[in-house]
């Protein structure tokens, strides 16, 4: 259930989901796809209605976590941490792209693999930046709020079948100027940042399960809420 046309399997895209980006490499089919976005969505409300993002960004994460645990999604690890480096040039998208890195490191343990979900994530970014609709929806979803929890999250699907998740959560307060700027363009330093990584695998039968439940619950939020691109 999303507002969008299926991408075609055979090529890479991503898809604004509430205040997160989520990438997916190709060759991941549709109905993995939407599962994805469908699942992160539901978690993200579930825990933006659980808790004050401005002073329990731990627990948020957590939540989040749980929900997602709960529809088929097996943490492999995690991590929540004040951000620690500092400089003037220090961007919102060097921290959640590190992050993402990061935590496919943890589930893959470097190679190849690794970089293309770095890389899907960098492009990501990229691709919002130029496609003027899911700005628009990206925007929408942080508007009147003061601080928030940004996520970029990079997908794939193993040789073996199995569907990857490399996620880097982002914790800081939204100004106006950040809402006009460039996506993930933003100076981290204007305030405290903290990041939280994770790496996930998805049990589709598990989600099977409660897929029905989640897309009625979700009903037309996920129309508003998700919007689809081309990377």
């Amino acid at each position: 259930m999303t507002n969008d046309s299926n991408p075609s399997s055979n090529t890479s895209s991503a898809a604004v989901v509430e205040n997160s980006l989520v990438a997916f490499g190709a060759g991941m089919s549709a109905q993995s796809r939407i599962d994805v976005k469908n699942s992160f969505l539901f978690a993200t409300l579930v825990a933006n209605k659980l808790h004050d993002q401005t002073a329990m960004s731990e627990s948020w994460f957590k939540s989040f976590l749980q929900v997602m645990g709960d529809c088929g999604w097996v943490v492999a690890h995690r991590t929540h941490e004040k951000e620690s480096t500092t400089g003037q040039s220090l961007k919102v998208a060097n921290v959640a792209v590190k992050a993402v890195q990061s935590a496919a490191s943890s589930l893959l343990l470097g190679g190849p693999v690794t970089a293309a979900i770095k890389a899907l994530a960098e492009a990501a970014i990229t691709g919002l930046e130029s496609n003027e609709k899911a700005l628009t929806v990206f925007k929408r979803n942080l508007e009147k709020r003061t601080h928030v929890v940004i996520g970029l999250a990079s997908c794939t699907e193993t040789e073996s079948g199995e569907v990857v998740m490399a996620l880097g959560a982002v914790q800081r307060s939204v100004r106006k100027e950040d809402i006009d700027a460039l996506v993930f363009d933003w100076d981290s330093s204007t305030s405290a940042t903290y990041k939280s990584t994770a790496a996930l695998s998805f049990n589709s039968q598990v989600y099977a399960s409660v897929r029905t439940g989640v897309e009625q619950r979700l009903g037309e939020r996920a129309v508003a809420r998700i919007m689809d691109y081309d990377i």
